[in-house]
């Protein structure tokens, strides 16, 4: 009788558990779809800057082709710009696919600088061929422990909405993305000089499902890089100001901890 209980007892607990590693699978599958998607908006940009690319290449491949035989320095010029142009197109097929990559990570220490630069290697096309004045400024040492495809999910997600929200605005048009260190955590920061947010939206904007693209968005976008951030021990906010801009900050634990004056006294005096 007394084994009949205990195994009764066990069943919720192993249903329990079963219904949490599905919900953590489903939140897993959900942030890779939500990867893709963000790539199926970039479709049009990345096609056209493929154009730009290809297009040059083209055009010296037949000029190496035809150089005369005595003009070596023509032909191999044009090959190297050709060259050029294929390297190029390779990092942002690099970008884009290392983002896509479906397969869980580990948290680790990683460099930000190097993230934040293969996030504007995936979002290929140059900010500035739009009249955007971008904005960088992460020291080059600066480390945090993050799973690094999914905190590059979350900044290319936040800088094409920054995208978007100086292009629709108009005039100037200025995005930046800045960290530093406080603490034991590090601040990034996504800036931008676009229309901002609606202080009716701005509660709103990480609910499931709210958008206010009409038709061009899927309202998934902003609660997944909560989650995500939430995730791997850290916290996304956001202020903005109608007309002004918005900024998005997301804190993260940096990937070394920071000693105290007290224990480096007490390391210097041993």
């Amino acid at each position: 009788m007394i084994q009949t209980t205990r195994r009764r007892s066990t069943r919720p607990r192993q249903t329990q558990a079963g219904l949490r590693a599905e919900i953590r699978a489903l939140r897993e599958q959900l942030a890779h779809l939500q990867r893709l998607a963000t790539v199926g908006t970039m479709t049009a940009m990345v096609a056209h800057e493929f154009n730009n690319i290809l297009t040059p290449m083209l055009n010296y491949a037949h000029l190496a082709r035809e150089a005369d035989a005595d003009d070596r320095r023509l032909g191999a010029t044009a090959i190297r710009r050709a060259v050029e142009g294929a390297a190029r197109a390779t990092t942002i097929c690099k970008a884009l696919l290392d983002l896509t990559g479906p397969a869980p990570e580990a948290k680790r220490k990683v460099c930000l600088a190097q993230v934040v630069n293969e996030t504007l290697e995936a979002m290929a096309r140059d900010p500035a061929k739009d009249g955007i004045r971008l904005i960088k400024s992460v020291p080059p040492a600066l480390t945090v422990r993050a799973r690094p495809t999914e905190l590059k999910q979350v900044l290319l997600n936040l800088l094409l909405n920054a995208r978007a929200a100086v292009l629709e605005k108009g005039g100037d048009k200025n995005i930046s993305i800045s960290a530093a260190r406080s603490g034991d955590n590090i601040l990034i920061r996504v800036a931008d000089t676009g229309v901002g947010i609606a202080p009716e939206n701005l509660t709103r904007i990480f609910e499931p499902f709210f958008t206010t693209r009409n038709g061009s968005g899927t309202g998934l976008g902003l609660p997944v890089c909560r989650r995500i951030i939430k995730s791997m021990n850290g916290r996304l906010s956001v202020r903005s100001q109608r007309g002004k801009g918005t900024v998005f900050t997301i804190s993260l634990p940096a990937g070394t901890r920071r000693r105290s004056a007290r224990t480096t006294a007490a390391g210097a005096a041993g």
